[in-house]
């Protein structure tokens, strides 16, 4: 199957209601995110069917910095190397916006920790952590 990677605009009320949808069926435990703000992506299949989700925003702590905030892939279509497919489109968006750094954090979630090694993030301990107390802090340059 072919999978196409969308860049979108999260304050329209169609894709408002995708981004929100795919957050509750593949995060159902997490309170979902205001899509009104930043960057969105969605993965389509080459049918038109809405399988995974991105989100990157501007950081917090960090005027040269993104946040990598919200992303997930749908069950039926995980191993097939999307997260890694959506991260790198949003280092590419953070490169084109003249960022110099993009961090993200997992919790608990191996396979989002393995998707970010493998583009490059490393673990690191932010002096004023953010998250709960497990966790983990990612981090990289932008080339």
């Amino acid at each position: 199957m072919k999978y196409f990677i969308r860049k979108v605009n999260g304050k329209a009320k169609q894709k408002q209601n995708v981004l929100l949808r795919l957050q509750k069926e593949i995060l159902p435990s997490d309170e979902p995110c205001d899509t009104t703000e930043g960057h969105w992506w969605i993965v389509y299949t080459e049918h038109g069917h809405a399988v995974g989700f991105a989100g990157m925003i501007q950081s917090l702590q960090f005027k040269d910095c993104v946040f990598f905030h919200r992303a997930g892939v749908c069950y039926e279509h995980t191993g097939k190397a999307l997260q890694k497919r959506l991260i790198k489109a949003r280092l590419h968006k953070a490169k084109l916006m003249h960022f110099n750094w993009a961090v993200s954090t997992t919790y608990d979630n191996p396979a989002s920790a393995n998707s970010l090694i493998n583009c490059g993030f490393k673990m690191y301990d932010p002096s004023k952590p953010w998250g709960a107390k497990s966790t983990c802090y990612w981090r990289t340059k932008i080339a």
